[in-house]
């Protein structure tokens, strides 16, 4: 599944049921920053990998995204998988540099 490189840049709060609630911002084609606010697993598949509340912040944090359509110029539009953004968008044009293709391997 392909990530859009983001950036953890803060702790929110605390959460009973999934460890805590990240801020994590990542920027779009024009350079505008965009903000998820959402729960540890959404962001992290593996709990040795989440960060804490005394993390030292900002920490790299990929975005699940699904890929619509690869434009011109170097940009493509993206879709957020599991997450909105705090403007309630879901579908951004972003830099293609800033997308990494997950790789399969057959074993």
């Amino acid at each position: 599944m392909p990530t859009l490189r983001g950036t953890a840049v803060r702790w929110v709060e605390d959460d009973c049921t999934a460890g805590g609630v990240i801020e994590v911002q990542f920027a779009d084609a024009d350079g505008v920053v965009h903000s998820v606010i959402d729960k540890l697993p959404i962001f992290f598949t593996s709990r040795d990998d989440e960060p804490t509340p005394s993390s030292p912040y900002p920490i790299p944090c990929p975005l699940e995204i699904a890929i619509v359509e690869h434009l011109d110029d170097g940009r493509t539009t993206v879709v957020l998988r599991g997450s909105v953004s705090t403007s309630d968008q879901v579908r951004f044009i972003v830099r293609t540099a800033t997308i990494a293709e997950a790789s399969t391997s057959a074993g």
